[in-house]
């Protein structure tokens, strides 16, 4: 006899629900974002509007963190309530991941003004790939400090910062890989927003997440 398929043990509907929960996690970081989503469709590609770029991107450092607690969640439980999964870890860990965040946004203003400095002189262009890596450098503290924020969410903001300064020079590699997928992410935002936006963001930073995860547990078994 054929035995009667439901929701709990039929593999496709798991597949959609999981679908389900990340496609949530993409609206939710979207709804956070609304400023810099209508900058991005409104706007064009051009250095006088790099300050309201700017501007409208503060909110991304707290919605990027509470997307990776999603995934975080998601990883450990499967079955949750996205939604609310998503806000919980918004108002958890919100202020951190905006704290956080202004590191990288910090080391990435400051790098490319200086890049555009540099590049007019032919003394400063020597000093080009410094301001490369410091852009580097401050872009994969910040992923590293989102990601040790959420799975250690008692963690001070210098533990936070310790560990993600070691591991961002110890696996420099996987920390050109993250930004790489960072870019690649804000890439897909401003040439298909209705991809960037909508579908992609849970997939880089799920591999992001999977990135980092993966250098810790090696780390942690070497010890």
């Amino acid at each position: 006899m054929f035995t009667k398929q439901t929701f709990d043990n039929n593999i496709y509907m798991k597949i959609f629900r999981w679908l389900y929960i990340l496609f949530i996690g993409n609206l939710g970081l979207l709804l956070v974002n609304i400023p810099f989503f209508i900058a991005v469709i409104s706007l064009d590609i051009d250095p006088r509007n790099l300050p309201l770029f700017v501007v409208t991107l503060l909110p991304m450092g707290a919605g990027m963190i509470a997307l990776l607690g999603l995934i975080d969640t998601f990883k450990e439980e499967k079955e949750l309530d996205p939604f609310k999964t998503f806000f919980q870890k918004f108002r958890q860990f919100g202020l951190r991941g905006f704290l956080i965040s202004l590191l990288g946004l910090g080391s990435s203003i400051i790098s490319v003004t200086d890049i555009f400095f540099f590049a007019k002189t032919t003394i400063g262009k020597w000093f080009i790939p410094l301001m490369v890596l410091l852009l580097i450098f401050g872009l994969a503290i910040m992923l590293n400090g989102w990601y040790f924020q959420v799975r250690n969410p008692q963690a001070s903001f210098k533990d936070v910062f310790r560990i993600s300064i070691y591991y961002g020079l110890r696996k420099w590699y996987v920390s050109c890989l993250n930004v790489f997928l960072l870019f690649s992410m804000f890439a897909m935002m401003f040439l298909k927003p209705q991809f960037g936006f909508v579908v992609t963001p849970v997939l880089f930073l799920g591999i992001i997440y999977l990135n980092t995860g993966k250098l810790h547990e090696k780390q942690k078994k070497n010890k």
